[in-house]
């Protein structure tokens, strides 16, 4: 089967619907299938437009994934387009277009040449954008309505990764139309340190994580606001916060000056897969304090490093943490009950300890081979 991926942006972005195609990519060309991914030269996009190298611009081939990208005009921030991308996937040879993004010019062109064509489209939506990346109340209803009657209507099928990314599809369309079709993690990779100890003396400084793109969507300003309360019950506690700026760092660091625990909380930029690996496995606590997240890929990953996890209870994390079993939940927003659920964690090395365990074992469900199946299994429906 001949498929064309589309998605704004692809590795080495970074993302999760990034890590996302990248992987369902691999394990579908392991099952015979030829892939080639339509996207963009951009790094970032949103809320600054910022591109990848010129030698990874013109690389055709991404980690053995046929690559082809397009320049992205940077008039519009929030929805760039690509020069040459209709006129390109017109003439494409393929089967089948899945488009990755709701909201994205990439998916809504693809929309719009599968049309043209008449040949099938499958969406992933990877979360309702108007929570993922507000930007208008008044031009954010108004693309939903239009997206209602056209890029939501051309799909033959709407993939959704978690069900409360479902629900939200599901008040637009025909809700047998979407299906839901959970995130993945690679587990042999994203697997526990056989080395890791948990720690909670006053004498050890315990570390407290957070992982993903430096937004404000990432509600890393929560974390710091929580700081204060941490480190008055355990002075050693060190933060730190991994991921690439899209221009939201100088915020976070005023913040850390502001509240006063500069000296506590580190900043570490973009890591490689094997470095922020060794990350998960120095940290007591991740915590996700996203305001909103379809899935959350850096939680199933913490999860298979054996990491006890403390998120928000908005979006898709509560489907993957149950609280209390294979980690803490709060108030998304909530600072003070942030900061409640990593000293809990803290001061409870046992109640850490079998969350930990839980998080290993939990982990497994969540498997590349196993979604890669399902999704084929959608492509054949629609084929037949």
């Amino acid at each position: 089967m001949r498929i064309v991926m589309t998605i704004l942006r692809f590795k080495p972005a970074i993302g999760g619907g990034e890590e996302h195609v990248f992987r369902l990519s691999k394990k579908l060309v392991d099952r015979g299938h030829d892939i080639i991914v339509y996207t963009s030269d951009l790094a970032t996009h949103y809320p600054r437009i910022s591109y990848l190298n010129r030698e990874t611009i013109g690389q055709r081939y991404y980690r053995g994934i046929r690559v082809r990208r397009f320049h992205a005009s940077n008039r519009f921030t929030r929805y760039p387009s690509l020069q040459g991308y209709f006129r390109k996937l017109m003439k494409e040879d393929c089967d089948l277009i899945h488009a990755h993004g709701f909201g994205y010019f990439t998916s809504d062109c693809s929309a719009l040449v599968a049309a043209v064509r008449r040949i099938p489209l499958v969406l992933t939506t990877h979360g309702f954008f108007p929570a993922t990346a507000p930007t208008h109340p008044v031009l954010d209803s108004l693309y939903v309505a239009l997206a209602r009657n056209w890029a939501l209507k051309i799909p033959k099928k709407i993939l959704s990764i978690s069900d409360s990314d479902a629900r939200q599809f599901r008040r637009l369309v025909d809700p047998r139309k979407v299906t839901v079709i959970r995130n993945a993690v690679d587990t042999e990779f994203w697997s526990k340190s056989p080395s890791r100890v948990l720690h909670a003396s006053d004498e050890y400084a315990p570390r407290i994580g957070a992982v993903g793109r430096v937004t404000s969507a990432k509600g890393f300003q929560f974390l710091i606001k929580a700081a204060p309360s941490i480190l008055r019950e355990i002075p050693t506690a060190k933060i730190s916060i991994v991921g690439k700026d899209f221009g939201y760092l100088p915020e976070l660091q005023r913040l850390a000056e502001e509240t006063r625990v500069s000296r506590s909380v580190s900043f570490l930029g973009e890591l490689s897969d094997e470095a922020l690996k060794e990350f998960y496995s120095g940290c007591d606590v991740i915590v996700v304090p996203s305001l909103y997240e379809a899935f959350g890929i850096v939680a199933l990953e913490a999860m298979a490093c054996g990491i006890p996890l403390v998120a928000s209870d908005k979006g898709g994390l509560p489907e993957i943490i149950k609280d209390g079993t294979n980690g803490l939940l709060f108030k998304t927003g909530d600072s003070n009950a942030l900061a409640e659920a990593v000293l809990s964690l803290l001061k409870h090395p046992k109640t850490a300890e079998m969350i930990s365990r839980n998080n290993e074992k939990d982990s497994v469900k969540y498997s590349w081979d196993r979604a890669a199946e399902l999704v084929e299994r959608e492509y054949l429906r629609l084929l037949d």
